[in-house]
C-alpha cells in the first residue's frame, strides 16, 4: 500500500470523525441553554477552548456569544478545524483514493459536503441548529457504518 492512500484512507476518517464530535458537543451546548435558570450565562468560549483554537477564534470573533461560535465551530471555512472544513478535507481525501473506498462511502461523504455547501450560517439558524447538527452526526454514523459494512479487511483497514 502506498504511504499516499494510507495517508488518505486515515484521514478521510478522522476529519469525518471530527465533524461528528464537532457537531455533537455544539448540539450538546445547544440543549443545556434551553435548560438553564433564568439570569444564567451561556457557556460557549469553554467549545473553544476545547478545540484549541482559542487564539484564533479571539482574532477573528473577539467575543464568544452563541452565534460567533457556531459559526466558528461549523461554517466557517477560514477556521481549518470547522465542520465545514473538515467535511471539505474528508471530500478531498476520499476523492483522491476514489478507487479504494466504496460506493456507498463516496456518496455519504459526498451528498454531507453538498448539505454543507448549500447551507450558508443564516440558513442554519432560520432552520433550526439542532436539525443541522443532527444531520451531520447522522452522516458520520452512516458513514461509520457503511465503511464497516462495505470496506475490505485489506492494509487499508488498519488505517480506519
Amino acid at each position: 500500500m502506498l504511504s499516499r492512500v494510507a495517508s488518505s484512507i486515515f484521514w478521510l476518517n478522522r476529519y469525518i470523525e471530527r465533524a461528528e464530535n464537532y457537531a455533537r458537543f455544539i448540539e450538546v451546548n445547544l440543549n443545556l441553554s434551553l435548560d438553564l435558570p433564568r439570569g444564567t450565562t451561556e457557556q460557549w468560549e469553554p467549545l473553544v477552548a476545547t478545540t484549541g483554537d482559542h487564539e484564533a477564534f479571539l482574532a477573528r470573533y473577539g467575543k464568544a456569544t452563541k452565534e460567533t461560535v457556531i459559526q466558528f465551530l461549523a461554517t466557517d471555512a477560514a477556521n481549518p478545524s470547522s465542520i465545514l472544513s473538515c467535511v471539505y478535507a474528508a471530500r478531498e481525501n476520499a476523492r483522491m483514493i476514489r478507487d479504494q473506498i466504496s460506493l456507498e462511502m463516496w456518496e455519504t461523504i459526498n451528498e454531507l459536503h453538498l448539505f454543507l455547501k448549500s447551507n450558508t450560517t443564516a440558513a442554519v439558524w432560520e432552520a433550526g441548529p439542532q436539525e443541522f447538527f443532527a444531520k451531520i452526526s447522522r452522516a458520520s454514523h452512516l458513514f461509520q457504518g457503511l465503511t464497516a459494512s462495505t470496506y475490505s479487511r485489506s492494509e487499508g483497514w488498519e488505517f480506519i
